[in-house]
């Protein structure tokens, strides 16, 4: 019987080469899902059109449900969201910079970015990790040296107990349900989550304090995801919330090529030969320029054009 480690671990590697669709959860990818997610999800509508047909028939995730997949390996629960991930009570045993990270599996990365979470993954040991990584590329397997991840975290379990142990599932915390005049931290975490979103929660921001300005928000949230727009803040929209947290991904980095010939191109082998770089041989070149140098080379290939 493998351990839960080694569980979480297999079943990471059993997700590589799925499809990622923003806000998937594990479904077939078919022209209806694809459809129902860029209305869902319209910032996001673009790079589904534009990649999702390649993922038709597999299953497919985004990167906090991919690593919610890996921890029911182990029995846990995990919230939707990559931020609702890293600060739910209860779930973690230590959390850390990356640059502290052990060389094990079955422990949970995740990116930082103003201070929320925007993308996560599941170390494999060995330095790998796997992760959703974007529309693009679907769930892959790579180094962990080779990715933006900042931070990461050990579940509160015993990583070496069987996997199919009998024991109650460790639950994220139990959130309560909030309405105006509630004041508490869940209220600030509501309020962050909100203005993620692009909410406005009032001149006095994150505060703790539910107002006027926070109910106002929560109803158009409700709205706008077809609940109840009633401002009150329980299981439904507590999981809408964590489900529509905006998130990261990695798309292939826009090339651009200059056609150099002439003077342009006379100056550019120069300064490359002067500072001795590896024009041949398979070494990679970087040209760096100062403003001044950058508009005199723009200036060349015009006087070319």
């Amino acid at each position: 019987m493998p351990s839960k480690r080694e569980a979480m671990v297999a079943r990471a590697n059993a997700l590589v080469g799925c499809g990622y669709i923003y806000g998937a959860t594990g479904w077939i990818c078919t022209q209806k899902r694809l459809d129902q997610q860029a209305k869902q999800y319209p910032m996001y509508a673009e790079q589904i059109e534009r990649y999702g047909p390649k993922w038709m028939g597999k299953p497919c995730y985004d990167c906090a449900q991919l690593t919610r997949d890996v921890a029911r390996q182990a029995g846990v629960n995990l919230p939707s969201g990559a931020t609702s991930q890293w600060r739910a009570s209860g779930l973690w045993s230590e959390q850390d910079v990356i640059d502290t990270l052990p060389r094990e599996g079955g422990l949970f990365l995740y990116t930082m970015r103003d201070g929320r979470m925007t993308h996560a993954g599941v170390s494999i040991g060995d330095g790998e990790e796997v992760d959703a990584r974007g529309h693009a590329y679907g769930v892959v397997r790579r180094a962990i040296s080779g990715t933006s991840f900042t931070h990461w975290a050990r579940l509160a379990i015993d990583y070496d107990a069987p996997a199919e142990e009998e024991n109650a599932p460790v639950e994220p915390e139990t959130r309560r349900t909030l309405r105006r005049g509630m004041e508490g931290e869940d209220v600030k975490r509501l309020q962050e989550q909100l203005a993620d979103l692009g909410y406005e929660i009032g001149a006095s921001g994150a505060d703790g304090v539910f107002g006027q300005a926070t109910k106002a928000a929560v109803e158009r949230f409700q709205r706008d995801r077809a609940l109840t727009a009633d401002g009150v803040v329980g299981a439904a929209t507590w999981a809408a919330l964590d489900a529509a947290q905006p998130g990261e991904e990695e798309e292939p980095e826009a090339i651009t090529r200059l056609c150099l010939s002439g003077a342009a191109l006379s100056g550019v082998l120069r300064a490359a030969a002067e500072a001795k770089k590896p024009l041949l041989g398979g070494g990679n070149v970087r040209l760096e320029l100062r403003s001044g140098e950058y508009e005199e080379l723009m200036r060349l290939i015009q006087a070319e054009g």
